[in-house]
């Protein structure tokens, strides 16, 4: 893969996150949906006022009684670090696998794809995909190091959910970003803040409008 590169969103998120309890803008726990309120010009979760909650909850969606509605699948995907000490690659690699260099010899692996699991538990039938597929591209040892797995957000249209809750202005959404969240964010969070800040319409094929007669 040329002309290109990555995001450790691991570190991204984990100093993010510093950042915002830094500020006292981070809380860590679980929303409670019934405790959110509605009133004339505002929206209230316990000592929280805000004109707008965004939830933006991936698979999680599933239980948010405002967006459960929409048609959110779960693709579940696997992946990999080994070592590999004789694997001389110092590029990402895509083929039947994508391989990623992470230094000291650590190569991240990915990714399988399941569209019945909806668990983020790793499996063995995941790693054995995984080496399987390894052992293709590369000929030299390498040992596993660890073994992860996670569901993506998608939705059977290939296309975000970003809007607002029918007839309630200040509760949103934004979800639905599939296997290419870190490029989609910043757009669809942009084209989201425009539509709520400047009343810009949405694109029809990502507002979650589109699905308003199949409900």
């Amino acid at each position: 893969m040329l002309q290109t590169g990555y995001i450790d969103t691991a570190w991204l998120l984990d100093n993010y996150r510093k950042y915002l309890v830094r500020n006292r803008l981070f809380l860590e726990e679980s929303f409670d949906y019934s405790l959110l309120k509605e009133k004339d010009n505002f929206i209230q979760y316990k000592g929280i006022q805000a004109r707008h909650i965004v939830f933006a909850e991936g698979f999680g969606m599933h239980a948010n009684p405002y967006f459960c509605h929409l048609p959110l699948d779960g693709t579940k995907g696997e992946l990999l670090i080994i070592k590999a000490p004789q694997l001389d690659l110092d590029v990402i690699m895509n083929s039947s696998v994508f391989i990623l260099p992470l230094g000291n010899d650590l190569f991240k692996i990915g990714a399988t794809y399941n569209w019945e699991d909806k668990t983020a538990l790793p499996t063995e039938e995941g790693k054995l995909e995984l080496v399987e597929k390894i052992r293709e591209v590369i000929r030299c040892d390498f040992e596993i190091v660890s073994h992860f797995a996670g569901v993506r957000p998608t939705v059977k249209d290939r296309r975000p959910l970003v809007g607002t809750y029918a007839n309630h202005n200040s509760i949103h959404i934004l979800n639905g970003l599939g296997t290419r969240g870190v490029m989609l964010g910043p757009a669809m969070a942009m084209s989201l803040f425009d539509t709520i800040e400047h009343q810009k319409p949405l694109d029809k094929s990502i507002d979650i409008r589109r699905f308003d007669k199949k409900i």
